[in-house]
């Protein structure tokens, strides 16, 4: 019996070129999980008042969004203030968000958004968690005052120049059309 071993070099370049059999690998590599995503954790350290720093906003909500694509935020974890500080544990790359390759690895940017009845939402985007280091934010809740136009706080944190988004979950965004 005469067994055949396959010629894998001619089916892989059957194709055109050696781009071409670089691509789909690359590709197999981040459906198989061989991107080196970072399983660490980080941590948002929350300071939330009202009254001018006077009380603690106790019944303030934080909800934080892992953001997919540019449109899409989906939120990941919610918690009602009750002491400050108060410590979120999150996944430096999360697996609802988008994929983002910096400088030293891959990570997730969250939103935080915080309400509370009778003063004025606030909102921080982009925020960057770095493995097993706390980032500290302090807020300060302002009372809405009947007559003045909305003054939601809208806080941007711009990316690094080096990040690349790997995978924006087009899948979704195509779902919103």
């Amino acid at each position: 019996m005469d067994c055949k071993k396959p010629n894998l070099y001619n089916s892989y370049f059957n194709y055109g070129n050696i781009d071409y059999y670089n691509k789909i690998n690359a590709a197999l590599g981040i459906i198989n999980n061989e991107v080196p995503v970072n399983t660490e954790y980080g941590y948002l350290e929350l300071y939330v008042t009202k009254n001018l720093g006077k009380d603690i906003a106790t019944d303030a909500v934080v909800t934080i969004y892992a953001r997919q694509g540019d449109e899409f935020h989906i939120p990941v974890e919610k918690v009602v203030i009750v002491n400050n500080p108060t410590i979120i544990e999150l996944p430096i790359a999360h697996k609802l968000g988008n994929l983002i390759k910096g400088p030293e690895y891959y990570f997730t940017t969250y939103n935080l958004t915080i309400e509370s009845e009778g003063y004025y939402k606030v909102t921080t985007l982009n925020i960057r968690l770095f493995p097993e280091i706390k980032a500290s934010f302090f807020y300060n809740l302002n009372k809405i005052v009947q007559g003045v136009p909305i003054d939601e706080k809208v806080t941007n944190i711009p990316p690094h120049p080096r990040d690349e988004i790997i995978n924006n979950n087009i899948s979704l965004m195509n779902h919103k059309k």
